[in-house]
């Protein structure tokens, strides 16, 4: 199930890198079941790619946002 990007905004940034970082680690793993041939779920690698681009992008969101408040 995808990540729900209002959930997403509520959470802390450093929450944010915390699970960022779970999920390159679900990533490398997904990536290298599907080298060896054990991968069942092939979509799996697809969705996790999209999830850490969904993170990625509220965390610059929430740094864009910092830096026009500090500026105004």
């Amino acid at each position: 199930m995808p990540l729900d990007p209002e959930e997403l905004r509520k959470m802390d940034i450093k929450d944010l890198y915390k699970r960022l970082d779970e999920y390159n680690a679900e990533l490398l793993k997904y990536r290298a079941e599907s080298r060896m041939g054990t991968l069942k779920n092939t979509s799996a690698i697809k969705n996790v790619r999209k999830d850490i681009a969904r993170i990625l992008t509220i965390i610059s969101e929430k740094k864009r946002s910092k830096k026009n408040e500090k500026t105004a």
